[in-house]
């Protein structure tokens, strides 16, 4: 069978979806397209570029510790603000080591361009000066769903085409951690803040209708007492895209949630649980619905 896959954003939680990939290969669960936002944009561009699940598990152990690119100037920064007034300090981080990375396994499959991808690929960016989402796909499309989304979605933009290591990096900006990325004429944050799970545009890019499957994690730390701005930050913007992202799950076939605890964004020492998870979950949903197999 072939499936359309969307991922999530989730910060670390995002290593669930190499556990699921996992699953999908075992139970020969064909891939036909991917769509992903922020760590799901990670995950599903380095699919699509083709690598396997066991490939992607080795990246994220090897790299994810770097991906932190902290700004060392946070402390003048902060101390110019107290004598100024004016806040310098944009993020705590550049984003520009995820860019590098994905870069540098990109061209190892000989991906440059998104539209070089071997599977078809959206991945969903949000332009902070207007707040206008912008899709980044590796194929042209002919919008089927133009209609619902543009009451949802406030016309968002779909762009064929871009460097697929600024894409992914734009996606994964979240607010405060990285900062934005300019890609022409928009400066885009984390695609999460509108669209956690990106499941309409992937109708539009699957050609022979398949059936969409979405990883997320909606019920995720629920009940967790914010301890930090990192933490509040998090929360806030999962409070804000609660309903929107519901809707988008809505449109899916076959929905999986992770259901995770007391794993922040950026805790990288997750990684081999939130696989093993990821993993756990998928072979548990596919058994219960034999109809994927």
């Amino acid at each position: 069978m072939s499936i359309g896959l969307t991922l999530s954003g989730g910060g670390a939680k995002g290593a669930a979806h190499i556990g699921v990939l996992k699953a999908l290969e075992e139970e020969n669960i064909n891939i036909s397209a991917i769509s992903g936002t922020s760590s799901g944009s990670i995950v599903a561009a380095l699919y699509a570029c083709g690598y396997k699940a066991t490939d992607i598990y080795y990246i994220f152990k090897k790299y994810c510790k770097y991906i932190t690119d902290y700004d060392h100037m946070i402390p003048f920064k902060v101390i110019t603000t107290l004598f100024t007034g004016k806040v310098k300090l944009k993020s705590l981080a550049k984003g520009n080591n995820i860019e590098c990375i994905m870069n540098t396994f990109a061209r190892k499959k000989n991906v440059i361009d998104i539209s070089e991808c071997k599977l078809p690929l959206a991945i969903p960016a949000v332009d902070i000066v207007d707040g206008e989402i912008v899709y980044y796909l590796s194929r042209k499309i002919n919008k089927r769903n133009i209609e619902d989304a543009t009451s949802f979605d406030d016309k968002p933009s779909y762009i064929y085409g871009g460097r697929l290591s600024s894409i992914v990096r734009a996606s994964t900006a979240f607010p405060g951690v990285f900062e934005p990325k300019r890609i022409n004429s928009h400066l885009l944050i984390d695609g999460g803040t509108r669209v956690n799970s990106p499941v309409r545009i992937l109708k539009d890019i699957c050609e022979n209708n398949e059936k969409i499957m979405v990883v997320y994690f909606e019920k995720s730390n629920n009940n967790i007492i914010p301890t930090n701005i990192i933490e509040t930050t998090v929360k806030a913007v999962d409070i804000m895209g609660h309903e929107v992202n519901f809707e988008e799950i809505n449109h899916a076939d076959f929905k999986i949630d992770v259901e995770s605890k007391n794993v922040g964004l950026l805790d990288v020492s997750k990684i081999n649980y939130m696989t093993r998870l990821g993993y756990n979950k998928a072979k548990e949903y596919i058994k219960n619905n034999r109809n994927l197999v």
